[in-house]
């Protein structure tokens, strides 16, 4: 395999709700996308790799258009930086109406952050604004210090984020090539499917490898480039 196949190539997708492929999470989906009239309250659960940071984004980046104040907290992000991460959730509790907060099991067990999070609920509720929470797991599941937030995370409502099939996993597939300039055609999807990892985020990394792998070639991607290059 030539060096260059390894290169990183910088090809940023934008994660939105209208490249969100929902297929049975068409509900939540609509209801992000709802106007921010009233409060509305939703906890997320689902695996990793289920899409739920996606949503997270993709929703901010909608309402954002509409020049709503949003906020958008990955709290993974600052495992390592506990002030960066009270920061953030300062800066929402003051200025955002929606506001989504991502991997929220970080927040769990620090006094200072469940305030920063109570505080946050507080001024989108008074807003009448939009919140969404995510985690692996549903909120009773999840113990806060805070008794107040204990109470409030319960009585969002829940969704759980269900897992695609290969039709929608080909749409996805399609969409990336699509936006990359060259088309994945039916008998390479099917074959694909068939043989290679069952969740999105590794299909995805495929799709970089194979990406590269048509620049390096000079060629489309085919059933025997596949092979050659992921093993399948």
């Amino acid at each position: 395999m030539p060096n260059q196949l390894t290169l990183p190539i910088d090809r940023p997708h934008e994660q939105r709700l209208e490249n969100f492929v929902p297929g049975p999470n068409a509900e939540l989906v609509a209801l992000l996308r709802e106007s921010t009239s009233q409060f509305r309250g939703i906890w997320l659960t689902g695996p990793l790799h289920s899409g739920r940071s996606h949503l997270l984004r993709a929703t901010c980046v909608f309402h954002g258009r509409d020049s709503v104040p949003v906020a958008y907290i990955g709290c993974e992000d600052f495992t390592h930086d506990r002030d960066g991460l009270q920061l953030s959730l300062g800066h929402a509790s003051r200025y955002a109406r929606v506001v989504a907060v991502d991997d929220i099991d970080v927040v769990a067990g620090d006094p200072d952050m469940e305030e920063a999070l109570l505080a946050v609920y507080q001024r989108v509720f008074d807003l009448g604004g939009l919140l969404v929470f995510s985690h692996t797991a549903p909120a009773v599941d999840l113990s806060f210090q805070l008794e107040d937030l204990n109470s409030r995370m319960r009585s969002l409502m829940h969704f759980q984020m269900m897992p695609l099939d290969d039709t929608d996993k080909a749409t996805i597939l399609k969409q990336r090539a699509d936006a990359r300039g060259y088309a994945l055609t039916e008998p390479v999807l099917n074959y694909w499917l068939a043989r290679g990892p069952r969740d999105v985020t590794s299909l995805l990394m495929d799709l970089d490898t194979l990406d590269r792998a048509s620049l390096v070639y000079k060629q489309t991607v085919t059933i025997p480039l596949l092979k050659q290059v992921l093993g399948y």
